[in-house]
């Protein structure tokens, strides 16, 4: 490569980095990617330079960091890397130009967004990749919208429980395949307190109680309770598949009175009368009301919900074509995800088909570790790193039960 090579591929990168330890000149959110990228493949940093007026801190990410004046090393046989967006190449060249660097290379704004994407850093200055969503004229409105943090959370599922009483082929809970396992009352009831101090007991417009089957689950009328404790105002949606609905105590009904809760009865392809469940729930004073779509005569389609294992999904994009993308979060057990699929896929899909999808501490946030109302709105509209591992695309299919093979969630040709 020749003095002052541009670096727009990641190919180029790797070579450069392997060759030679390598000098940095800037000491900013650039600078930063490449050092966790060097970190990641065990290429050396050397040290970071910048001139005088940027200050002088002491090291990023422990590679250290020297101002060019006080540097005493001896520049020959050194590749300097430029670690600066492209409207300060010419500024930051003209500064080192005096030095006898051995090679000098800049990296391209198009190869530090690939270098972000790389090691987990999304942020919203991604334009480059959220640009050239907008060129979709039929998405654009819709899709933008999903990088614009809210007022308010939209829609939240508060997840008590991960198994379930029907098999639901491509399940984006994993619930077809998971093992029982019932999230206990005094978690439940500890999240919801802090999520109310969190959230004002407000700015939550929906909660959906759920799983898994929440009918199982014994502390149901609890948490249902203490929902309408924390969150006065919310709507509270109770989201079952019916099996047990017609069994349940008058407590129960009760229940559903006194904490305004809505049953919301997904219509599946099955031998129930939902009918009965309608008039049942009318004659109660209890609101009900079926899943979005399966009502009248429509049944509930499923959904396949498409795994990357190979994790090199482009999360902007994944994010941008999720149809809940800064809208189905999920609560459980202290941890605020993104999506059900996150958290869900991680514990459960790992675990039963023996995968490896990894999570970073970027994916979630510990509600009890966040106080900011606001950290939590700008999170939900946030691509995750863990959205690597889903194409954002889901594809339509009839219902129908699940054999619990992976190629419910894999293309064949990614096993």
């Amino acid at each position: 490569m020749e003095l002052g090579t541009l670096l727009k591929q990641m190919e180029q990168l790797d070579d450069v980095l392997s060759k030679h330890p390598c000098l940095l000149y800037g000491a900013g959110k650039v600078a930063k990617a490449i050092v966790q990228y060097a970190s990641k493949r065990n290429y050396k940093i050397e040290g970071i330079l910048v001139s005088k007026k940027q200050g002088n801190p002491n090291n990023i990410m422990g590679i250290p960091v020297w101002i060019m004046e006080k540097y005493h090393g001896d520049f020959s046989g050194k590749y300097l890397i430029i670690s600066a967006m492209e409207n300060l190449h010419k500024e930051l060249a003209d500064e080192v130009s005096s030095e006898n660097f051995e090679k000098q290379y800049f990296i391209s704004n198009e190869l530090f967004q690939q270098v972000r994407f790389t090691v987990g850093d999304y942020g919203l200055e991604c334009l480059s990749k959220i640009e050239k969503l907008k060129e979709e004229v039929a998405y654009q409105e819709m899709r933008l919208l999903r990088f614009v943090p809210r007022p308010c959370l939209e829609y939240m599922v508060l997840n008590i429980l991960d198994h379930c009483n029907l098999r639901c082929k491509g399940c984006d809970h994993f619930a077809c395949v998971a093992d029982p396992y019932f999230v206990a009352y005094e978690s439940i009831h500890n999240d919801l307190a802090r999520l109310s101090e969190i959230f004002h007991g407000d700015y939550i417009m929906q909660i959906a109680v759920m799983g898994g089957e929440p009918l199982l689950h014994p502390d149901l009328l609890k948490i249902l309770r203490d929902v309408r404790k924390h969150f006065p105002h919310t709507i509270i949606r109770l989201t079952t598949n019916g099996l047990l609905l017609l069994k349940q105590r008058e407590s129960f009904w009760k229940a559903c009175r006194d904490y305004d809760v809505t049953i919301v009865n997904t219509k599946y392809p099955i031998n129930l009368d939902f009918e009965k469940m309608e008039e049942k729930a009318r004659c109660e004073g209890v609101k009900f009301q079926f899943f979005e779509g399966t009502g009248n005569h429509v049944v509930k389609k499923s959904f396949k919900k498409m795994i990357n294992l190979k994790g090199n999904s482009n999360p902007v994009e994944s994010f941008a074509h999720c149809h809940i993308s800064n809208y189905g979060n999920f609560l459980m057990e202290g941890k605020f995800y993104g999506c059900p699929f996150s958290c869900q896929s991680y514990r459960i899909f790992n675990q039963k088909f023996h995968q490896d999808l990894r999570m970073t501490d970027k994916d979630f946030l510990d509600i009890y570790k966040v106080e900011d109302m606001q950290k939590f709105l700008d999170f939900a509209a946030q691509p995750k790193y863990y959205c690597r591992y889903c194409t954002g695309v889901s594809s339509l299919f009839d219902w129908e039960r699940s054999k619990k093979e992976i190629s419910e969630w894999i293309d064949e040709e990614g096993l």
